[in-house]
């Protein structure tokens, strides 16, 4: 089965298909499809009759509408949550939009509704973007927490992350707002690679999105990738950094953290850790089904944590069955060889995302070429090679994939060595030489203070 696509593209070969399916996920393994019916049956029974999780608590319902539209995109459970979320947005009295609001929460809702391919329940969805882009301030940031010491409202990456996120999918946020926004969000990335809740508050137990650092790292993650980042971009690298190290301590007990995690990890192509992430996630569902988070000072079931644990469920198992290419790694005994000398290439740093069997080919450039993991390979003549070594795997769905790396090596020529039948090296010849001169310099010395001598002597006879 391929991967489900809603609003996270994961990232794939350039060769590999990006297969679509809308209705039912199938699972890997039975024991995550019983916890996942387990965490559904809780939303269903916790469910309002007007498809919400009560006033106020739009960020459960926009969450629980994920989760079901995953699981069964034309379920009436997604289908009511879909209609109250619309319906909020739509009316001018909803909370949100009054000066008590906050930019997260219409962000958030109208994300989902972008998510689960619902945005035509919104009648005027350009009005929409526009009252969020009023929460937009000269920072770059959108504004929603309250921040007690300041006693006010201030910009904070979560109300950003949200408002950016719910207009990106909704195709409505102009792209001068969007760089601001994005050069706001990379001021609050500290250098451990997290990012902060405000520029004064690392995170804030308060914040139903945001209540620790890895959370509102790993929101702020699945943000820039969908704004086209990538994993060789230093913020976005330096990030998943910081929650693969939080991932060995189980994100602190937070359930919500690793949920979050797991889909930032998918979004850039690490299976094994989402894969970790989830079974982290699974081992902490609580006995009526749901989920809670220990940095909410809560030990029971809510829907928030609920309804992303199930989509986190959802999106990475259903993932494991998709082929990932290879990464393809090669090492030379050396860079510089000397023609007519064995060199060792070797492919051993190379793996599989997906844990798949290797197969290796060599092209030496010069028109030689080898098979396996290791390739030994003497050059007979001088200059500069290209080597290129093409890993391919032994998965499928949809195909096996490959991978190729190159690097650029200097043959040199073959060292002229002195040979053991000449008496002596070069070295030693130079001495003998200079040695020789100076003899007879001496010798020429010599002669000429004798000739000057005998010169005198005939003189002095003469007179």
């Amino acid at each position: 089965m391929g991967l489900v696509i809603l609003s996270l593209t994961f990232s794939s070969s350039p060769h590999e298909a990006t297969p679509r399916i809308v209705g039912r996920v199938q699972l890997v393994s039975s024991q995550p499809i019983s916890q996942l019916n387990g965490a559904l049956n809780w939303l269903i029974s916790n469910q309002s009759g007007d498809g919400s999780f009560g006033p106020y608590f739009e960020d459960e319902t926009a969450a629980a509408a994920y989760a079901f539209s995953l699981n069964d995109s034309s379920s009436a459970r997604a289908t009511k949550a879909a209609s109250y979320l619309a319906g909020q947005l739509g009316s001018s009295s909803t909370w949100f939009w009054t000066s008590f609001g906050e930019a997260d929460f219409p962000g958030n809702v109208l994300y989902a509704l972008g998510a689960t391919r619902q945005l035509s329940l919104i009648s005027n969805v350009s009005a929409v973007a526009s009252r969020l882009l009023e929460w937009q301030r000269s920072n770059g940031g959108f504004a929603g927490y309250y921040d007690t010491n300041a006693n006010a409202n201030v910009t904070s990456s979560v109300d950003t992350d949200m408002a950016v996120w719910g207009m990106t999918h909704a195709q409505s946020i102009p792209l001068s707002n969007q760089t601001a926004a994005i050069k706001y969000l990379l001021s609050l990335q500290n250098p451990d690679g997290s990012f902060s809740l405000t520029s004064s508050i690392p995170s804030s137990a308060f914040d139903a999105l945001g209540p620790d650092k890895a959370s509102t790292t790993a929101l702020t993650v699945l943000v820039l990738h969908d704004l086209s980042f990538t994993r060789n971009d230093v913020p976005i690298s330096n990030a998943l950094a910081f929650l693969a190290n939080s991932e060995s301590s189980n994100f602190g007990g937070h359930v919500y953290a690793a949920s979050l995690s797991s889909l930032a990890f998918m979004a850039f192509s690490l299976p094994g850790h989402a894969s970790d992430a989830v079974r982290f996630v699974l081992s902490q569902q609580n006995g009526d089904g749901g989920f809670d988070d220990t940095s909410r000072s809560s030990t029971n079931s809510n829907a928030l944590d609920t309804a992303w644990a199930s989509i986190a469920i959802q999106l990475v198992h259903s993932a494991e069955n998709v082929n990932l290419p290879p990464v393809a790694r090669v090492t030379v005994s050396s860079r510089t060889p000397v023609m007519g000398a064995a060199d060792l290439f070797s492919g051993e740093g190379s793996f599989d995302l997906d844990g798949d069997a290797l197969s290796y080919k060599w092209a030496f450039g010069d028109g030689g070429s080898a098979t396996g993991v290791n390739a030994t390979h003497t050059y007979l003549r001088s200059g500069n090679f290209t080597v290129t070594m093409t890993t391919v795997d032994s998965g499928s769905n949809p195909s096996a994939l490959s991978n190729t790396v190159s690097l650029t090596i200097s043959v040199q020529p073959e060292t002229v060595q002195a040979s053991s039948s000449l008496p002596l090296t070069m070295t030693e010849l130079g001495g003998v030489v200079a040695g020789a001169v100076a003899i007879l310099l001496s010798a020429f010395y010599v002669l000429l203070r004798r000739e000057r001598r005998n010169s005198s002597s005939k003189a002095l006879i003469h007179n």
